[in-house]
């Protein structure tokens, strides 16, 4: 045990009149530095989860990377191009590819069935909607839409199946229910008219996918589209390939490697592809989820400067309290730096403090949040309905350590004015 450190811990177990002086401030920047710590933890914990909850959801329904024909830039409108299962194999292959889906859109409207009107007994209205069906199969990946669900099941997807898998939104808007046989119109040369059964309802709370999507197979979606050829050959065709990745950090690389496969030339079939990612595609959302970094930064300075406030107002009163005992340590033959270093052992006692009883505060609002979604939100205009949290020690460890680091630095410049301290006048005066 050093001798600063020795003095430190004997003035904070004995010293009681310093104690009764400084007694207020302390708790003061104690709680200051705990009030710190929680709300630093909890933002992270929020925003972290806002941003992978969101962007799982996106990605879940549109996947991180699409490939379709060059020159388009809406894929729900694209032109159509040929499976070509042989590239599948190739894209799959590509370390980090967790699969290739083909997949087909086609934009129609859907009608509710009659139902009467409150306001006027005896009458009767119908609710007409624009939507998007998104032909899949076999190999687009289920489990996340499957998690999705709030009522029904998944169907096989196989064929020419005719049953459907849309929104709670949707349903709520149009008065539909499980198993439901509903129209849905699509314009092509003619209009045409297709029935299909609901088999499934899901929920995102984002706005965009609740309001326009409804899975359906990928034949009976591709039966539909007028691609200029014979119905027969229909089935050759899809708007295009949703490729998903194991790692978010990796989307970049992936990129390009598939980039790299494709190579902007035609196929054999004559047809130049491109890929684009969800960030180009999904600009609005994702521009959105990294300002959210920049008001998570802007808080933890915000909440560092209190801390360091309050606690580079403890060290003041201590050394001032103190300074009679400057003065013998001095007289004693004692450095500035060894005393400076004994005030500085006595606040970082405080800070430590303040960093455990925040983080356990911390901890278990994550957890209570966590565990029971005590907060809400307004889906609509927060894309969930409650408050998400996804907590990583890693971060809660990097908030501990940076709050420590910050503070003890801080406190270097007070400590200075124990350098202006006087021996005889202290002791005088004393």
């Amino acid at each position: 045990m050093s001798f600063e450190y020795f003095i430190a811990n004997k003035i904070l177990k004995t010293d009681k009149k310093g104690i009764k002086v400084s007694k207020p401030i302390m708790r003061i920047s104690m709680i200051s530095i705990a009030l710190t710590i929680v709300v630093n933890v909890i933002t992270i914990a929020v925003v972290t989860g806002f941003q992978n909850e969101i962007r799982k959801k996106i990605v879940g329904f549109s996947a991180p990377l699409f490939i379709m024909k060059d020159g388009n830039k809406n894929i729900y409108e694209s032109d159509p191009i040929h499976i070509d299962q042989k590239k599948i194999a190739q894209l799959e292959e590509i370390d980090g590819i967790q699969s290739v889906a083909p997949v087909i859109y086609k934009p129609a409207l859907i009608r509710s069935d009659k139902f009467s009107d409150a306001k006027n007994e005896g009458s009767f209205k119908q609710e007409v909607t624009g939507v998007v069906l998104k032909g899949i199969d076999r190999q687009y990946p289920m489990d996340f839409l499957k998690s999705q669900l709030v009522s029904g099941k998944l169907p096989s997807f196989d064929g020419t199946n005719k049953e459907i898998v849309l929104s709670k939104k949707i349903c709520n808007d149009l008065n539909f229910k499980i198993g439901d046989e509903i129209a849905i119109f699509f314009v092509k040369k003619r209009s045409l008219m297709k029935r299909f059964k609901i088999a499934g309802i899901f929920e995102t709370g984002i706005e965009k996918i609740d309001n326009e999507i409804i899975f359906a197979s990928l034949s009976s979606v591709q039966e539909l589209n007028d691609f200029g050829v014979a119905q027969e050959n229909s089935l050759n065709f899809v708007s295009g390939f949703e490729v998903q990745i194991n790692n978010w950090d990796d989307l970049e690389s992936k990129h390009q490697k598939i980039d790299e496969i494709i190579e902007l030339e035609p196929n054999e079939h004559g047809e130049v592809l491109r890929v684009i990612n969800i960030l180009e595609s999904e600009n609005e959302i994702f521009s959105w989820l990294s300002f959210l970094d920049t008001n998570v930064l802007i808080i933890i300075i915000l909440m560092l400067i209190i801390g360091i406030i309050n606690i580079g107002s403890v060290l003041l009163v201590m050394i001032v309290i103190r300074s009679n005992f400057i003065g013998i340590l001095k007289a004693l033959g004692a450095n500035n730096w060894s005393i400076r270093k004994i005030f500085l052992y006595q606040t970082a006692s405080i800070i430590l403090k303040g960093m455990i009883i925040g983080n356990i505060i911390g901890l278990v609002l994550c957890y209570l949040q966590y565990e029971y979604q005590i907060l809400k939100l307004d889906a609509t205009v927060y894309y969930l309905s409650e408050v998400p949290i996804e907590l990583s020690m890693t971060n809660v460890i990097a908030i501990n350590i940076i709050t420590f680091i910050v503070c003890m630095l801080s406190l270097l410049i007070p400590s200075m004015v124990i350098s202006r301290v006087s021996p005889s006048k202290s002791i005088k005066f004393n």
